[in-house]
C-alpha cells in the first residue's frame, strides 16, 4: 500500500490494555488498565500511531477524533446486537460480536451511549473482554456481576484481550467505573 492510500484510511481509536505499551496512547477517565490508542487499519492490520508519525504527520488529537468518531459509527452500523433474555422474556443484556478487529471501537461512536436506552435503560455498563466482543448490561441489574466469570474467561482466552474493567457513559463520555477481579 502506498503512503497516499494509507493516508486515505481514517484514524481509528482502539481500546487496548495498557500492558501493550503503545507509543501514542490516551487515558480513559477512571481506567487503570485500559487506554485509547490512535491507529489505522491498513491491509486488514491495525497500525498504531507512533511518536515519529505524530511529528512527521503533524497530527493532533482533534484531527484524530474528527476521523475516529465517525469511523466508530461506521463500525457500529455493521454490528447487530444479540439481545439475551431471561426465563421471563426480559432482555438482560446485549452482546455485539464480529470478526473485525475494530469491533471494540464501536463503543466510541457518539450514538452508542444512547442506542440501548429503550431495551436496557438509559444507564448501561459495558464490558469489552476482547477486540471482537462487547457486552452491554442495564446499570441497575446484577447481570454484569453474574457474567463476571464469562467475561474474565473470554478476556484470558483471547489473543487480543482488551479489558477486565467495566465502563459506562457519564454525560455521554466513555469512562471506567469498575473492574472484574
Amino acid at each position: 500500500m502506498t503512503a497516499a492510500s494509507a493516508a486515505d484510511e481514517p484514524w481509528r481509536l482502539l481500546i487496548e490494555p495498557n500492558f501493550e505499551r503503545h507509543d501514542a496512547e490516551w487515558p480513559i477517565p477512571g481506567a487503570e488498565r485500559t487506554v485509547l490508542v490512535p491507529a489505522r487499519l491498513i491491509k486488514d492490520e491495525l497500525k498504531p500511531l507512533s511518536r515519529g508519525e505524530v511529528k512527521e504527520l503533524n497530527v493532533t488529537r482533534k484531527d484524530i477524533l474528527a476521523q475516529a468518531l465517525p469511523a466508530a459509527s461506521e463500525v457500529l452500523k455493521g454490528l447487530k446486537p444479540n439481545y439475551v433474555r431471561d426465563a421471563n422474556g426480559v432482555i438482560v443484556y446485549a452482546a455485539l460480536q464480529s470478526d473485525s478487529p475494530l469491533t471494540a471501537s464501536a463503543v466510541l461512536a457518539p450514538e452508542f451511549s444512547t442506542m440501548f436506552d429503550k431495551k436496557l435503560g438509559p444507564e448501561v455498563l459495558v464490558a469489552i473482554p476482547s477486540r471482537y466482543s462487547i457486552y452491554v448490561f442495564p446499570k441497575l441489574s446484577s447481570v454484569a456481576q453474574e457474567m463476571a466469570e464469562t467475561i474474565i474467561l473470554e478476556y484470558e482466552a483471547s489473543p487480543y484481550p482488551v479489558s477486565r474493567e467495566l465502563f459506562s457513559f457519564v454525560k455521554g463520555r466513555f469512562v471506567a467505573v469498575g473492574r472484574y477481579r
